[in-house]
């Protein structure tokens, strides 16, 4: 175990008790439609409140206003896409090569770059849905959402945490190195995921997507993480949902997941997707208490089978490939 209390970056305490209120007041939506007896849009208000909270916040509101209108333009516009050839396995698999390549290249750019290879997470959010119809229907949900969450993080009372800069060095070259071990393992899962007749289409290729990067131990060090983070999540919400009888409840707990992320932001815990994933089965299973248990089972399998496409696939075999292709010379 971590001892949190003494883990420190700069000289500095790493708990961040701002961001545990932000991520509660990003959910405040959730909690006012739970507040009104209503579950259809549960779910999608639940995730997208969550998923900006966990954003990492720029200094500059300039960069923070950046950040809110990528979300809702780019990343609303691939969560359409995602849903809308998720019923066509042939085009789905033709769109996430493209868009994980493209992602990879938009990576590169000095303000919005930091964001880019998250927006691999929205689209396989749209996938999740199955159809374009289902897409459509929680569009203004995440709208609402998001929209509300981006404007909250513009207040200045936020203690800002910047995101990873871009590693100008980065050639065309080397994004689309990137780009391609990222477009073939997405590809790859999804391909898997359609074949198994998984019911969460998009949960592996997110795992690929959270795991790749272009320097091959960080990518190991991240499906280390992932693959921790899952298991131990999964553990978690398994047993909050062993007490949970009811919705309103399981908002409420799902909520105090998402706090305890943001307050943990900065620590070791909280670099693995330990809470998050305890939210986000919390979430999904909103709409229905009695596939709690499957839902846990569907993302540690699902995770699982991700992360080792991500690095058996992709991370070892993918410089011996390139190297062929392209020797470096001596």
């Amino acid at each position: 175990m971590y001892v949190l209390e003494k883990i420190k970056v700069n000289g500095k305490l790493t708990l961040m008790p701002t961001e545990a209120l932000r991520a509660f007041v990003c959910m405040l939506p959730m909690f006012a439609y739970a507040g009104l007896g209503k579950t259809t849009f549960l779910v999608a208000l639940g995730q997208g409140g969550f998923f900006f909270s966990t954003l990492f916040l720029p200094s500059k509101i300039s960069g923070r206003a950046i950040m809110g209108s990528l979300i809702l333009a780019l990343g609303l516009g691939f969560y359409l896409m995602g849903g809308s050839v998720a019923p066509y396995p042939i085009l789905a698999l033709i769109f996430t090569f493209m868009v994980c390549l493209n992602l990879s290249f938009l990576s590169g750019w000095k303000l919005g770059g930091p964001l880019a290879l998250t927006l691999v997470m929205i689209y396989t959010s749209g996938l999740n849905t199955g159809s374009p119809e289902k897409a459509a229907d929680n569009f203004l949900a995440f709208a609402l959402v998001l929209g509300w969450s981006a404007l909250i993080s513009l207040l200045p009372i936020w203690k800002p945490i910047d995101p990873p800069k871009v590693d100008e060095s980065l050639t065309n070259g080397a994004l689309a190195e990137q780009g391609l071990r990222m477009a073939i393992g997405g590809s790859i899962a999804l391909a898997v995921s359609y074949l198994a007749g998984f019911s969460k289409l998009g949960w592996a290729t997110s795992a690929v997507g959270n795991v790749i990067r272009y320097d091959q131990n960080l990518s190991k060090m991240r499906a280390m993480a992932r693959m921790v983070g899952t298991v131990a999540g999964a553990i978690l919400a398994g047993i909050a949902l062993t007490f949970i009888s009811s919705v309103t409840l399981l908002v409420v707990v799902g909520g105090i997941f998402a706090v305890l992320n943001g307050y943990l932001k900065k620590t070791k815990l909280g670099m693995v997707p330990f809470f998050y994933t305890a939210t986000i089965l919390l979430l999904y299973t909103a709409n229905d208490l009695s596939s709690g248990t499957e839902n846990i089972w569907q993302r540690v399998a699902y995770n699982t089978i991700g992360i080792i496409i991500a690095v058996i696939v992709v991370i070892y075999p993918f410089p011996f490939l390139m190297n062929k292709v392209n020797p470096k010379k001596s």
